[in-house]
């Protein structure tokens, strides 16, 4: 399947903590047909989406912003919009009828009544009502504990597992070994994309490659004990919490280029690897649910 194109996205947010929504007049541009959705435009191949936010606000809008934050990806029906928080700019908005059909400010929330596309909806609702409260990504300390708990559970539902089962296919191909193995790549590739992002400019993020991932899976031998992997996967998590330590919310805050999703935050893209942890931690509990399925039930049912 294609990936979806990208939009640069402008929530320009007045004082009373306002929004200005629009209906755009070519569909295309918004990724939301015409249906109300922020000011956006298209990314082109051979530009960053601020690159393209710029464009937005000074040729469609006629704006110049004194402040301008990424703040958040969003999935629309035809596009992932790439949303950028404009707090204080110069000038009023213009709205050409060549660009769009209607325009409103909105206050934060639900914005019933109007027939708002769901990704700027939901993200509506996830404003604070002080303007001056903007979004943040989480803080060093909070994405610690967010590690942690995950990487927890993650274990916890691993060694719920009687030994016997812990190398035998469970889930397709999948033993619960190899999660642990594959949890461990997944934090090596996330951590490591994620310090590129802050040390070299003009950084694109590289999408993960599964099928590399189950190469690797395939090409080795389960262990004939799980100690090494547990081990190699606590070595990669106190290196992540330890770098962790190291960043301040500047770092945290700051934002490069997504193959896939355009601009992402250095922030979210840690607490991605927790998100990982959990997603598999559901996969082991399947696991240890299959592991201790009576066969008598089968032959019942």
């Amino acid at each position: 399947m294609d990936a979806k194109p990208l939009v640069a996205s402008a929530a320009l947010r007045r004082s009373d903590g306002r929004v200005l929504l629009v209906r755009h007049a070519r569909e295309e541009r918004s990724g939301a047909g015409s249906r109300w959705t922020l000011p956006s435009e298209p990314v082109a191949d051979d530009e960053t989406a601020e690159q393209a936010l710029a464009r937005l606000l000074a040729d469609r809008l006629r704006l110049s912003p004194d402040r301008r934050e990424f703040n958040d990806s969003l999935a629309l029906p035809a596009a992932i919009a790439n949303v950028f928080i404009c707090s204080s700019w110069s000038g009023d908005p213009q709205y050409a009828p060549a660009d769009f059909l209607d325009a409103a400010w909105a206050p934060p929330g639900t914005a019933p009544g109007i027939d708002l596309v769901e990704g700027v909806r939901e993200w509506l609702r996830g404003l604070p009502a002080d303007a001056s409260a903007l979004p943040k990504s989480a803080d060093s300390e909070g994405l610690t504990v967010e590690l942690i708990t995950a990487r927890d559970a993650l274990r916890a539902a691993y060694l719920a597992l009687d030994e016997p089962w812990r190398d035998v296919s469970l889930d397709g191909e999948w033993a619960p070994v190899d999660l642990l193995t594959h949890c461990a790549t997944v934090e090596a590739y996330y951590a490591s994309e994620a310090r590129e992002l802050l040390k070299t400019p003009g950084h694109t993020w590289r999408p993960f490659n599964p099928a590399q991932g189950e190469a690797e899976r395939a090409g080795r031998s389960r262990p004939a004990n799980d100690r090494a992997e547990l081990e190699r996967l606590d070595a990669l998590r106190a290196e992540t919490l330890t770098w962790l330590e190291t960043l301040d919310q500047d770092a945290l805050d700051a934002y490069g280029d997504h193959a896939d999703r355009g601009a992402v935050r250095v922030g979210d893209r840690i607490a991605r690897i927790a998100a990982h942890d959990r997603a598999h931690t559901q996969q082991l509990e399947k696991m240890l649910a299959a592991s201790q399925a009576d066969p008598d039930d089968d032959e019942e049912a």
